[in-house]
């Protein structure tokens, strides 16, 4: 690296075991706040120079920076957000460039870029340890992972000037913990929002909604939110309402609110272009509206005609829309807000790169703002829902920056029903997960395509597909159920009964684990620490496990391995550094074993899981050490053949894994016999005296 200080300006701060690299006085779209101190020492070997566009497929005839160091035939690359490949992504080409996916291409494996852009990768390598790099652009950024060179990492950044960060640690959680530390921890997650939602393009009208609600309670189905799509408006303006289609709004939400269930409305970044209609005419009177290079009024087509959009890197345009959230959300008794549309993506006319936004640091380009759009639009959507008096705040993005962390979940858009999809699905998730964002879903049962007989599909088969949908989903933090207008009605209570039943039982074991789940959203919200974690997050000395993207721990207890396709069994790797016991019955394994019924689920050694009973809690423990902390607070500790609890619990039951079988448990003075593994008790503990 000081080899290059004297060809341009590059400027090296630290902090702890993070370096910030600013090359050419950068002023990025986004700040992070860092306090380092200066220092020209930096123990990679980093290449930066200026250039064109190095790549041979002549893209871009972009002018910029270009990064590179050595990548080894040892290292493994994860991370960059929602990219469709593997999560080692060595031997890739990849782009920054949030991208409406079904707008321009089909939805699946190796389309690139698509709607995320974050730009945070690590390498983990055996011998050398952890290192994450952060590129702070919010440009169209490119990463080669030796393609170009084949021992070479190249990024490609379209801009002179950028700042970029650089994470040393011993292991992919403090290189994350790190990450989070400067861009933020993830908003603690509501625990409704753990719960089953259900959503469609698009439910409507009034009463339909909450009949769909009820024949789903009227069945036993648990419903934790609805979703309006875009027709609940008028004429898909922004801010309205179809008053045919709802003529009282508040009352559906207070109907819905009496069932249990919240009512979260879309809500695009941009506004019909008409002086009738009274939020243009203030955002034009405002001046907060993106511009052409001209200095006109950026316009193309969107849902309601002719749109213009709102300028989010503007304090000014943020205030005015975190107003107008505010009284959507307090008029209408609305839960959450659902972002969609937020690339931003445009019909018709493409934005070009010389767009204006007037950010508060100065005019920027569409090229060099574009993915930080969503970010600032979900800060601003955030500061409203505070400013209504919500104290969770709840909303979902289909766009994200570094950062969006700390104000949304997201989901992986317009996915297709096909069976390719469910391993997709579960990569896209953890990719995202490790990319900072632990709040993360997919439109269960695929948001485009019919599941019935079409395209050699058997009806058998099909409703098989949708069921695998909620199987692989069953721990991904959002579950939600989403379909287009033009596929069929895939409500559990809408279908044979078998399937009904099965996908029942999931959407049940799924409630089972909430108090487990919201758990570990307390420890994302503390630590930046992933809920969904691929296998070497927690285990990368075991070569085994670098390119395993179908089967993943859920927090530190739980691995998941779905069966992917129409078979019965799967094959499973349990790392054999720990041992492993199934969900269903009392039998542990170790390394690579056929799986063990058709919810493969594992413990590990050292566990106690919290889950939701009649009651209280019911508790799973495995092993003879192991700590959670519960949503509330709560410290749940197994040590010295004492489970103890920082506050009173109401405790229904406890089931001990394994073979090191205990006899009797005492509590408040109580004795309790143990028969099956299993004890009940349904008291109030502060602690459990175990007895073998």
């Amino acid at each position: 690296m000081r080899n290059y200080l004297h060809i341009m300006n590059i400027k090296i701060e630290r902090s702890g075991n993070t370096y910030r690299i600013r090359v050419n006085n950068p002023n990025p779209v986004v700040d992070f706040p860092f306090n380092g101190s200066e220092t020209n020492e930096l123990s990679e070997n980093i290449k930066i120079e200026e250039g064109k566009y190095p790549f041979p497929d002549n893209k871009f005839s972009y002018y910029g920076l270009i990064i590179s160091r050595r990548l080894n035939i040892d290292d493994h690359i994860y991370g960059l957000g929602e990219k469709a490949y593997e999560l080692d992504r060595k031997r890739t080409r990849l782009q920054m460039w949030n991208t409406d996916v079904g707008a321009v291409t089909r939805y699946g494996w190796y389309i690139d870029p698509m709607y995320k852009s974050i730009p945070f990768f690590i390498i983990l390598n055996k011998k050398e340890g952890v290192t994450g790099y952060f590129i702070n652009s919010a440009s169209r950024v490119m990463f080669d992972f030796g393609i170009l060179d084949y021992d070479k990492i190249t990024i490609f950044v379209p801009e002179k000037s950028v700042e970029f960060y650089l994470f040393k640690g011993n292991s992919v959680e403090e290189v994350i913990e790190a990450y989070t530390n400067l861009t933020g921890k993830p908003f603690l997650l509501p625990e409704w929002a753990l719960g089953y939602q259900i959503s469609r393009f698009s439910y409507f009208p009034q009463d339909y909604v909450i009949e769909i609600v009820k024949r789903h309670l009227e069945k036993g189905i648990k419903v934790s939110a609805i979703y309006l799509d875009i027709d609940y408006m008028d004429r898909y303006k922004i801010f309205t309402w179809n008053k045919e289609r709802f003529p009282n709004p508040l009352q559906l939400s207070e109907e819905l609110h009496k069932l249990g269930v919240k009512l979260i409305t879309i809500i695009n970044p941009c506004i019909k272009v008409d002086y009738k209609y009274e939020p243009f005419k203030e955002a034009v009177n405002l001046g907060i509206l993106m511009e052409d290079e001209d200095g006109s009024i950026f316009v193309a087509k969107m849902w309601a005609g002719n749109c213009a959009w709102i300028d989010f890197s503007n304090s000014k345009a943020r205030e005015w829309w975190a107003n107008k959230i505010m009284e959507w959300v307090k008029k209408y008794g609305v839960d959450g807000i659902w972002l969609d549309m937020n690339e931003p993506t445009s019909f018709g006319r493409d934005i070009p790169d010389s767009a204006v936004f007037h950010s508060d640091k100065g005019d920027v380009s569409h090229l060099s703002f574009r993915n930080a759009f969503p970010y600032y639009q979900a800060m601003a959507t955030f500061e409203g829902l505070k400013k209504a008096g919500i104290d969770k705040p709840f909303i979902l993005s289909r766009a994200a920056y570094a950062g969006s962390q700390k104000y949304c979940a997201v989901w992986t858009g317009d996915n297709i029903a096909e069976w390719e999809d469910l391993r997709l699905q579960i990569s896209l998730a953890l990719s995202l997960s490790i990319s900072g964002i632990p709040y993360v879903g997919c439109d269960i049962g695929a948001f485009i395509g019919r599941t019935h007989p079409r395209g050699g599909m058997d009806y058998s088969s099909s409703f098989d597909l949708l069921t695998k949908y909620y199987e692989i989903a069953l721990f991904f933090p959002f579950f939600r159920s989403h379909k287009s207008k033009d596929g069929i009605d895939q409500e559990p209570f809408t279908l044979p009964v078998y399937y009904m039943n099965k996908i029942k039982q999931i959407i049940d074991l799924r409630y089972r684990f909430i108090p487990y789940l919201s758990a570990l959203a307390l420890e994302a919200h503390e630590k930046g620490h992933p809920i969904l974690r691929p296998l070497f997050y927690h285990y990368q000395d075991d070569e085994n496990v670098y390119r395993i993207d179908d089967e993943f721990m859920v927090g530190e207890f739980i691995l998941y391995a779905p069966i992917l396709s129409k078979d019965s069994k799967r094959l499973v790797y349990l790392p054999p550094r720990d041992k492993w016991v199934s969900f269903w019955n009392n039998i542990e394994y170790s390394g690579w074993v056929e799986s063990d019924g058709w919810l493969p689920i594992y413990i590990k050694y050292n566990s106690i899981l919290p889950l939701q009973g009649n009651d209280g809690i019911d508790l799973i423990v495995y092993g003879e050490k192991a700590e959670i902390k519960m949503y509330d607070s709560n410290i749940i500790s197994l040590k010295d053949d004492r489970i103890t609890f920082s506050n009173a619990l109401k405790v229904d039951t406890i089931e001990f894994k394994g073979l090191r079988n205990v006899k009797n448990i005492y509590v408040n003075d109580k004795e309790y016999k143990v028969e099956n593994n299993k004890v009940s008790i349904k008291e109030n503990i502060r602690e459990i005296i175990l007895k073998y």
